[in-house]
């Protein structure tokens, strides 16, 4: 049932972006973007609502680890144009059913952040929730700051380079590269975001990104 309810939630969502867009009035929208201060406790999804803008158009216009990590006070956040097409869905993480207890290649440490929980974190690196709590309680809020071991499969293996971080959220590398949102958060434990990036004078962000994610063979060893 929960499978089936997240597609009618879906249907639904794409249903109200398909009436919203064919009643679209282009040369009605604000299309200038600016600058808008974090002044309370939010949420990504918060700010979408308050601007008019989609998400993830906030969040690949300031070059976010993770939508869903909720910003701090004084951050600053760039705001794109409105447009008629507002994503809200393509840079969020899927849950499609995680059977891996282990991730692949590494790295070993993962620094917690803003609003993590077990099944955040389990999620950002598509292995069971029950894998990395260890029977802990998987919505709890964890503390800011500290560092969970996360259980490797043996023998895998990562490629890691360096990369310049120009557009999109880990997610779009993640799909791309073939690896997890997780495990590029772990190479670049405090990187959040970044609206210098396309400020006069800015540069992308230099992130280092695991690549080809994969096992080395059919029998897998976990180290927890």
């Amino acid at each position: 049932m929960k499978g089936f309810g997240s597609a009618v939630s879906m249907f639904l969502s794409l249903g109200t972006i398909a009436v919203a867009s064919a009643s679209c009035d282009p040369s009605t929208l604000n299309t200038t973007s600016y600058l808008y201060d974090i002044t309370e406790e939010t949420t990504v999804f918060e700010v979408a609502r308050k601007t008019n803008r989609g998400v993830c158009d906030i969040g690949r216009h300031n070059l976010m680890a993770d939508v869903t990590i909720p910003p701090n006070i004084g951050e600053v956040f760039i705001i794109p144009g409105e447009t008629c097409t507002p994503d809200n869905e393509s840079c969020l993480i899927k849950d499609v059913g995680r059977t891996r207890t282990c991730i692949y290649g590494g790295p070993r440490l993962y620094y917690t952040v803003k609003g993590d929980t077990y099944e955040k974190i389990a999620l950002r690196l598509n292995i069971t929730t029950e894998s990395l709590s260890g029977g802990q309680s998987a919505n709890e809020t964890l503390r800011v700051g500290q560092f969970l071991k996360v259980p490797e499969c043996s023998p895998s293996q990562c490629i890691i380079q360096p990369y310049s971080f120009e557009w999109g959220v880990y997610k779009d590398l993640a799909d791309m590269y073939g690896t997890t949102v997780g495990q590029i958060m772990m190479l670049s434990p405090t990187y959040n975001y970044s609206s210098l990036a396309f400020s006069n004078g800015g540069t992308a962000p230099p992130i280092d990104l695991p690549i080809n994610c994969t096992a080395l063979s059919s029998k897998i060893t976990v180290i927890s």
